[in-house]
């Protein structure tokens, strides 16, 4: 099987530094072009140098690009439930790498064009960078296969009760993005918020033996002591969810819809509106997910860490 080639935008948090580690464990199914980084979580200057950290403490050299500090109107909301830092209380050594000199959608542009219309982007934070692309050059909308984000909600959300986290810091971005044109795959709150944390698989982590484990293993073990000891997210694997979306779509049912961003009111701004009924009766432009094997992608999980034990 060809590769994907692939470019990952993330707001690196707790669970975006656990999907990159699949990612990079994915090898023989994605060929990643650059991580790009963006404000969400934290700062990017934290979500970049978390980023750029990972990559190096994995054992890699994947370019890691930094990118825009800000939403493209408002004003950025961080997410108090990993941590100041962005990765909890996970420390890694300091890369002593430097960032690609372009920002991030500039480097998106550049892969897109690389790449000859079949590069893939997986987003795990907001779409600010992804838009800035679009915005900034509009023929790459031609020049991209596909972009899967983690990101959105066909029902409910968790910064209002309809909108959420990542399209609701940057609703005008989604909204580019959504009305791109470009292939857009949306797995979102509802359906990563499904399959919740196993004991089994925490204990399945502390068997294996290799970086990667171990810095999951920490994590975990912060989402676990964050969700006790002061009312934080349940530890779920969002982004880990939106990878296992493009490298095993079995895993998943998805449904067409037309779907549009929200810009206004004081409970909606940042909602993403699905046409379950076809009332706009416009084509749809977006696969969501709908449902998951649970069981599926703990199996599926396990097996991609257990791919990185050094003692196997």
């Amino acid at each position: 099987m060809n590769r994907i080639p692939v470019v990952i935008d993330v707001d690196t948090g707790t669970d975006d530094a656990i999907c990159m580690t699949a990612a990079i464990l994915n090898q023989d199914k994605l060929d990643i072009k650059a991580f790009t980084a963006v404000c969400g979580n934290v700062s990017v200057e934290k979500t970049s140098q978390n980023t750029l950290d990972i990559v190096d403490y994995l054992g890699t050299s994947y370019p890691v690009a930094a990118g825009a500090s800000k939403p493209l109107v408002q004003n950025i909301t961080f997410a108090i439930s990993h941590g100041s830092t962005g990765l909890g209380d996970v420390q890694l050594p300091t890369s002593s790498r430097d960032f690609l000199p372009d920002p991030a959608c500039e480097v998106i542009y550049r892969c897109a064009k690389e790449e000859n219309g079949n590069l893939e982007v997986l987003a795990t934070g907001p779409l600010t960078n992804v838009a800035l692309a679009i915005r900034n050059h509009p023929d790459i909308c031609s020049l991209i296969r596909r972009i899967t984000i983690m990101g959105g909600s066909l029902i409910g959300g968790n910064m209002t009760p309809v909108s959420e986290f990542n399209i609701y810091n940057d609703p005008e971005a989604a909204k580019i993005v959504f009305e791109s044109g470009i292939e857009l795959v949306m797995v979102g709150l509802d359906v990563t918020l499904k399959p919740c944390l196993p004991t089994e698989v925490v204990e399945e982590m502390n068997k294996i033996s290799s970086p990667h484990a171990d810095l999951v293993r920490r994590i975990f073990s912060f989402m676990q002591r964050r969700s006790a000891e002061f009312g934080g997210d349940a530890p779920n694997l969002h982004d880990v969810i939106a990878l296992a979306s493009i490298v095993a779509p079995k895993l998943f049912t998805m449904k067409d819809y037309y779907t549009t961003i929200e810009l206004n009111g004081a409970l909606t701004r940042g909602m993403t509106v699905a046409d379950f009924r076809n009332v706009s009766e416009k084509a749809p432009n977006v696969h969501a997910a709908v449902d998951i094997d649970i069981d599926g992608f703990w199996k599926w999980f396990i097996a991609v860490m257990r791919s990185s034990d050094t003692e196997k």
